[in-house]
């Protein structure tokens, strides 16, 4: 596979390559410090795993819209604040997004629709179904759960537990020694009698998993297109973007060789993936693969030494819009023309997504 790299920064800077671009933002937390703080010191962990040991209690972010156009924020405003949100969609005439373990979706004329599920746990993404179906798929990332949910009966169409499905072994943050979890207790027992270190997850609404011990860690969950059999899952500890078939369960690596991803999805032909750690986007195909790299962009706080972290990215038309959170900026790329934009954002926010887009009154 031929393979590509571009330093962003190389890249002619310019803003007038883009219309307007109208946001919806979901920001985890307007204390970003506190976030870096606790990411600095989870590098310590034995299990050599970002996140967090222990299970900390939610903080209180909110929706935002902003407006970016000319290099400028021309608009900003908090729609809300609600508890930790992080997964974000909308279509058309539906919106919905995710507060810690409940997926919210409004639909217009409709009332309010609030999903949840005892598995539900720090929901990372929502989105909805391809083809139009009352659907939204969900990532509970707290519990390595993907699930879809058709949200008028409040029925769930699908589900894939990494666990079950040859992603159960995770590492114990305290000791970085290997631990399976489960949420079988036959099968726990099995693995004690087998003399290994197991974890069950009896009761999901009082067992947590921290970050740090967690299997597979899936941060996003997207649809393949307009392909509703087959989903693009992002793994933060592995550092890969999977395929899953959704009719045989059967998972297949499509990107790998990343630090701490988020956000895989597909556009057009290829499929996209944020490698957050090293501050790059992939962008893949079946002939190429090519990497673009913002380490060397301007912005960054010189605490932060070479740690990077690049929250996401979403491809939009020719576009890709970026979340810096390191550089507390939205970076904006052109490829076919060569050149990028870099507006800063406010630096207390911990944006985690966005769609673009506008709210309706209603909404």
């Amino acid at each position: 596979m031929d393979k590509q790299f571009i330093d962003i920064a190389s890249l002619k800077k310019d803003s007038t390559f883009y219309d307007s671009l109208d946001l919806v933002l979901t920001v985890k937390s307007f204390d970003l410090q506190a976030i870096r703080k606790r990411y600095i010191a989870s590098r310590n962990n034995k299990s050599g795993k970002s996140g967090s040991v222990e299970r900390r209690p939610p903080t209180i972010g909110g929706l935002v819209s902003v407006s970016l156009s000319n290099g400028k924020i021309t608009h900003s405003e908090i729609l809300t604040r609600i508890k930790e949100p992080r997964g974000i969609t909308l279509d058309n005439n539906r919106f919905g997004f995710a507060a810690e373990n409940v997926a919210y979706i409004l639909e217009e004329g409709q009332p309010p629709i609030s999903l949840e599920n005892p598995w539900f746990s720090y929901i990372h993404t929502v989105q909805f179904h391809p083809k139009g179906e009352k659907k939204v798929l969900v990532s509970s990332s707290g519990f390595d759960l993907i699930a879809e949910i058709d949200y008028h009966n409040n029925q769930q169409t699908f589900e894939w537990l990494a666990w079950e499905n040859g992603f159960n072994q995770a590492n114990d943050p305290a000791t970085g020694k290997p631990v399976f979890l489960t949420r079988n207790a036959d099968e726990y027992a099995s693995l004690l009698a087998e003399g290994k270190h197991a974890y069950l997850i009896a009761n999901p609404k009082t067992d947590h998993l921290p970050t740090a011990k967690r299997a597979a860690f899936i941060n996003s969950v997207s649809y393949f297109g307009d392909a509703p059999n087959r989903l693009l899952a992002t793994f933060f500890h592995e550092g890969k973007v999977y395929e899953i078939d959704t009719n045989n369960k059967a998972s297949k690596e499509i990107i790998g060789g990343m630090k701490n991803p988020h956000g895989g999805h597909a556009h057009g032909q290829s499929v996209v993936a944020t490698s957050t750690g090293t501050g790059e986007i992939i962008i893949q195909t079946e002939e190429a693969e090519t990497i673009l790299s913002f380490q060397n962009l301007p912005g960054k706080p010189e605490e932060l030494g070479e740690l990077e972290w690049l929250q996401n990215a979403h491809s939009h038309q020719n576009l890709l819009i970026a979340i810096d959170s390191n550089r507390t900026s939205f970076v904006i790329i052109d490829l076919a023309n060569n050149v990028y934009d870099q507006i800063g954002y406010n630096p207390d926010w911990a944006i985690q997504d966005l769609v673009i887009g506008t709210l309706t009154q209603s909404q």
